[in-house]
Formats: C-alpha cells, structure tokens, sequence
C-alpha cells in the first residue's frame, strides 16, 4: 500500500535580506506548478471543481488542520484560482457541532465546528471544518478527508497566489489513519524541478546504509501544536568536535510553563536553537548584519573554514546525528560596507526548531506507528522530475 504526491514547491524565506528557494513536490499523479518562490502544492481532492482549476497551497509543518478559502469569503485574499466551492462536490460536507472537538469550537446555533486560526502579521482566520471524498488513481477510496472552509481570511499574505495552507502533519495523521502510517520528503534547491511527499510502503529509506533512527515524543501541552513532532535533542557538535557547554538540558521541556524542547518544522525557513545553546554559538569576529545573530566576513580563507554542524537525538539504543553541512549553515549574504558576508542560518528563541533550510539533502521518514523518525544524507534532486 502506498500513496505518493507530488508538490512543487519552493520554501521561500520572506524577508529582504536574502531569498533562497527550497523546492519539494507533493501530489498524486496530477501536475502542480506555481511561479511564485513560496511552498505551493496541489491536492486532488480540490481538483475536482473543474478542468485546469488547482488550488495552491502554502506549505506549513505545525498547522492543526489543512485549509482553504471557501465561498462565500469576506474577506477574502486574492489566490490564483477561483474560490473552492462545496457545492460542486456531491461528497462535500460540514461537520456536525455535536462530534467537534478541540481545538475546534463547535458553534449549535448552525450546527457545525467551527475553526479559528492566527498567526504572524495579524493572520486570522475563520470558518468550519469540513470533510470531502478523496480518490486515489488506483481507485482506492478515502471517504473522509477532514479540511477547513474558510470564510474570513485577515492578513493572509499570500501573494496573491495561495488558496490556504497545507498542514503537513495533518495530511500524514489523516493517511496513517487510512493504514499508511510512514511520510517521507526530501528537500532540494533547484527551483525548476519538483519532487514527492511519500506516504506507505513508498517512503521507505531504500536500502541506505547510513540511515539514523530517533524517538519521535509525546506531545506537550507547553504552546506547541499537537501537529508538531517532538524529539529529543541532546547535544551539538561542530566540526566533528563535541560542544561541551552545550548540555541537554538546554533543550529539555521547561516544567515552569515555558516551551524549551525540540521540534521539527517543514514550515520554519530557518533553525531556531534555544537561546542558552545560540549564545555558546557566539565566538567568530563578527560583522554586525541586521535579522541575523551571527555574520563573518566571507574570505576565501573563511569559507574553507566553515564547519558542518551536527545535532544530536536520543535514539532508542545510540544517538541518531544529523549532520548539517556548511551550505546549509551559512547563508552568504552581500553587505555594503563589509562586502560579502557568511551568516549563521539558525536565530535564538526559547524552543528548539529544526527548520527547513537545515533539512535540504536529507531523507526524513516519519512513522507515526512506531514514532520513530528516521534520515539519512541523499541527494534529494535525483528524486525528481522536471516542472513542466
């Protein structure tokens, strides 16, 4: 049993200080393409509404649930294609109020579960929850693929061109509830290729000697989703060299009500480390570059210097150790007074994130059955195929 879909994506830093693209592919057997340099995908469940009608969506790991702008929407952001519309879909419907559960509120004056989601720049947004009919090309029937309508849609900068969000644990959770309970992806750069999100027998790590294997842990009431995967991190290393002042601890969950722990995010651009371990990052001359924490100047003798960095997970009978190589640690960046400039691609914050750039030429496989996360180093871009 496997599923497979394809995504075209590129996971866009928004910010004016650099724009790398980071592209990964989603889909099932229908093309997905998209000009814009932000994750985009294409779900055939929506593609029903009518030839050449695709709905792009916004790439975000910790989204509780996948959704869209539904008509009617008031407000409502401008997106490539037309609104998606319930009632061209005999199998589409509302949930009922009387099975919504949190973090949905059901609402009994319409009798149906509403949802209500917020995010950075004053996002809002409002509307229900919503099931649909999904099938596969090989006919395989998925009767209740839950998503959300949405109905006011507030500071949704979606550049004119997304029609939501596609919460990818989400997904997974709803594959694993129909017997495909292994996800895997694999992000690459080149911008004019497109890849796959694997699901089932499919995302294996095919016969890979160097694969890795960490625990995936219980989710924590401490403000992170529970979409979001727990590990735990235990210690860093650079250049092959142990950091001794970088202790567990640093990374454990905060009994105190604050976050602390380790999570990883396709969505999060870059890494996020906990600020106690950032600050033992801090040695290098540097060079002062506004949104970064960390800047050298970019010599050639300083680039032949640059170090990988590795991250270490507790396993379940060794330490599973990602290796982030310097491409994926520095970002170079063009500075006017100092000319070309290294900056460290990670910001401090009080939760360890595993962002997207850190993950580029790595295989991850989440099975959700044995929470277990698995990886190992591949070149992502032989595991694709041309935009076309």
């Amino acid at each position: 049993m496997e599923m497979k879909l394809k995504l075209m994506t590129a996971l866009a830093f928004f910010t004016a200080l650099f724009a790398h693209h980071l592209p990964l592919a989603i889909a099932d057997h229908i093309r997905a393409s998209s000009n814009s340099s932000a994750a985009a995908f294409s779900l055939p469940l929506f593609a029903k509404q009518g030839p050449g009608h695709t709905l792009l969506l916004e790439v975000h790991g910790t989204a509780p649930i996948t959704w869209i702008q539904c008509r009617p929407c008031h407000p409502v952001a401008t997106q490539y294609s037309p609104l998606f519309d319930g009632e061209l879909s005999p199998t589409f419907r509302h949930v009922d109020a009387r099975v919504c559960g949190a973090p949905f509120v059901p609402d009994p004056a319409i009798h149906r579960c509403q949802f209500h989601l917020t995010g950075p720049s004053g996002l809002s947004v409002k509307g229900l929850v919503s099931v649909d009919q999904y099938t596969r090309e090989d006919g395989r029937v998925f009767p209740r693929f839950f998503f959300g309508c949405a109905h006011e849609t507030w500071h949704f900068h979606n550049i004119n061109t997304y029609a939501g969000i596609l919460a990818y644990r989400a997904i997974a959770t709803q594959a694993a509830a129909h017997g495909l309970t292994r996800a895997s992806y694999c992000l690459f750069r080149e911008a004019d290729r497109q890849g796959f999100l694997r699901f089932g027998a499919d995302a294996d790590i095919l016969s890979h000697p160097h694969y890795q294997t960490a625990r995936i842990l219980p989710g924590r009431d401490d403000g992170a989703h529970e979409s979001a995967y727990h590990v735990s991190l235990v210690g860093v290393s650079l250049g092959g060299r142990r950091l001794g002042g970088v202790r567990p601890e640093m990374f454990a969950h905060r009994k105190d009500g604050g976050q602390g722990g380790c999570i990883i995010d396709l969505g999060t651009p870059l890494t996020i480390m906990a600020r106690e371990a950032y600050r033992v990052r801090h040695g290098a001359a540097r060079v002062d570059r506004a949104g970064y924490g960390l800047c050298v100047r970019a010599t050639e003798a300083i680039k032949g210097r640059l170090q990988s960095l590795s991250l270490h997970f507790a396993g379940e009978e060794e330490e599973a150790t990602l290796v982030v190589s310097p491409k994926q640690l520095f970002l170079m960046v063009d500075d006017k007074r100092a000319g070309q400039v290294a900056c460290l691609a990670m910001v401090p914050g009080s939760r360890t994130v595993i962002g997207a750039l850190q993950q580029v030429d790595t295989r991850f496989v989440y099975d959700l059955k044995e929470n277990k996360l698995s990886f190992a180093p591949e070149s992502c871009v032989q595991d694709t195929v041309p935009v076309v």
